[in-house]
């Protein structure tokens, strides 16, 4: 009776500890089982994976990819979604917000690369035409509650006209939804150019009409299609009548008599804001039996809001 011998914690007996236990079929066979067994661990492997996907098209960009640049002292940008077009991009432009409204102030701006593109076509940015009922839909969209009404002024900014409305809203703040279309007043004739669509939807508790307009009038769109074709905003302006020809001399500010308005009214503010003297108030005496009237205190005009104070020179 052969005797019992643990070999790798399997009872063997002696007698076969020198067999050779090689399968049949030789090396072959054993890569064939290997790559059969590597084949299945993948398999398994692929199986227990779970990818993410996402059902919004929509993707957060760094503030610093934001197609409009805010003008100096704000609002602030705080987040930038971004969808991508076979023939555009749009934006949503988050701002810093300081009022007691729901919702969230925001750029919203489309850059429309091809205006003659398919817009059947999926994945296909389209800038139609801003009509009232248009207009009236996003801000029920956007400020939601708030009794908006148009404004019946002209005003454009360095972009060209643009049109805005406002409202109060039930906790008191001042809303503005303001609307911009940029577009060249010729068309292509060869290959069409782009268009660019502007919104801002803005609410401040403390602001006035004038401080939140100063946003509209101070954007700056910061981003641009590398090609030739792509001008949404048209030839640039001529220079003024006389600019570089004799006999047009163009003096420096207030050396022609033809003051402008800044000038003229940071003399007006200084006039107004000097204190009058005890004479000027009661009746100042000439001599003894002659008295001119007094003087009325004027009303200080305010500065206009949102924008810096420049400090007056001081009394010589």
């Amino acid at each position: 009776m052969p005797r019992i011998q643990m070999h790798f914690g399997a009872a063997v007996p002696e007698a076969c500890i020198a067999c050779d236990h090689r399968p049949a079929g030789g090396p072959g066979k054993i890569l064939k089982w290997l790559t059969a067994a590597a084949a299945l661990m993948s398999v398994a492997a692929c199986a227990g994976r779970s990818d993410l996907g996402y059902a919004a098209l929509n993707s957060e960009v760094p503030a610093t990819r934001a197609i409009i640049v805010t003008p100096p002292g704000g609002p602030s940008v705080v987040a930038v979604l971004q969808q991508a077009y076979q023939n555009g991009i749009s934006q949503e432009i988050a701002l810093s917000t300081a009022s007691l409204t729901s919702g969230q102030n925001a750029f919203y701006v489309s850059l429309l690369n091809n205006t003659a593109g398919n817009t059947e076509l999926p994945e296909t940015l389209s800038l139609p035409s801003l009509t009232p009922d248009r207009i009236e839909r996003e801000m029920e969209e956007r400020i939601p509650g708030v009794a908006m009404q148009t404004s019946l002024v002209y005003v454009q900014n360095k972009f060209g006209p643009f049109g805005f409305a406002t409202g109060r809203s039930s906790r008191g703040d001042l809303c503005l939804y303001a609307w911009q279309q940029i577009e060249p007043d010729k068309p292509a004739v060869l290959v069409p150019g782009g268009a660019i669509s502007v919104r801002l939807r803005l609410c401040d508790a403390d602001a006035s009409v004038d401080q939140l307009l100063r946003i509209m009038y101070g954007y700056t769109i910061a981003a641009y299609y590398r090609q030739e074709s792509w001008n949404p905003y048209g030839d640039p302006p001529s220079p003024p009548a006389g600019f570089g020809q004799p006999g047009a001399p163009m003096y420096p500010l207030g050396l022609d008599n033809k003051e402008d308005a800044t000038v003229i009214r940071r003399r007006v503010l200084s006039s107004e804001s000097r204190t009058p003297s005890a004479d000027e108030i009661s009746g100042r005496l000439i001599d003894k039996d002659t008295v001119v009237p007094a003087l009325p205190i004027p009303q200080t005009t305010a500065p206009l809001g949102g924008f810096p104070v420049v400090p007056l020179p001081p009394d010589e």
